[in-house]
């Protein structure tokens, strides 16, 4: 009987030292057990790694929104011959979506517009289209500084541009 008494014991000791062990070593080394990522961001080694359109220490952030300015520029285009053109844009998010924004004045007109959507945390595609005339392309921001790389479509003719603009 004393026997079994030892070997119960033993084995209680022996589980309660393995429970602490593994408790203490998880708890150290899960990293993401207290961090909250938010917009379907995951943890990894305590970091949140955010999806395209978010950003921020819990993804909490719209990558979007650093984008939302007005932008005075220009673009040169190239037509028959490379000609700059000078105007700003004015970019505003499109509320239902948080990976789009808008940017309107496009080429100067009032009634063209270009719908972009992110690509990464500082870059997008677009696309827009006024009567006959459409845009595709891509762009950046870096710091205060708007680029698109785009081609213009109407009708027949087809031709690539870029746009830099400073934030004012």
């Amino acid at each position: 009987m004393k026997l079994f008494r030892n070997i119960f014991l033993s084995l209680i000791a022996i589980f309660a030292i393995i429970s602490a062990v593994t408790y203490t070593s998880c708890s150290k080394h899960n990293k993401c057990l207290n961090v909250k990522c938010l917009n379907d961001g995951a943890c990894n080694e305590g970091n949140c790694m955010c999806p395209v359109g978010f950003e921020g220490t819990n993804c909490e952030l719209f990558s979007r929104d650093k984008f939302i300015s007005n932008y005075n520029g220009g673009d040169s285009c190239a037509v028959d011959t490379l000609a700059e053109t000078r105007y700003p844009i004015h970019v505003t998010a499109r509320i239902f979506n948080p990976k789009e924004f808008l940017i309107k004045n496009f080429l100067g007109n009032q009634f063209d517009s270009a719908v972009a959507t992110m690509t990464a945390t500082d870059s997008f595609t677009m696309i827009g289209a006024n009567n006959s005339v459409t845009y595709t392309g891509r762009g950046f921001l870096r710091k205060d500084t708007i680029q698109i790389y785009y081609n213009v479509a109407h009708d027949t003719i087809s031709y690539n541009c870029h746009y830099v603009g400073l934030v004012y």
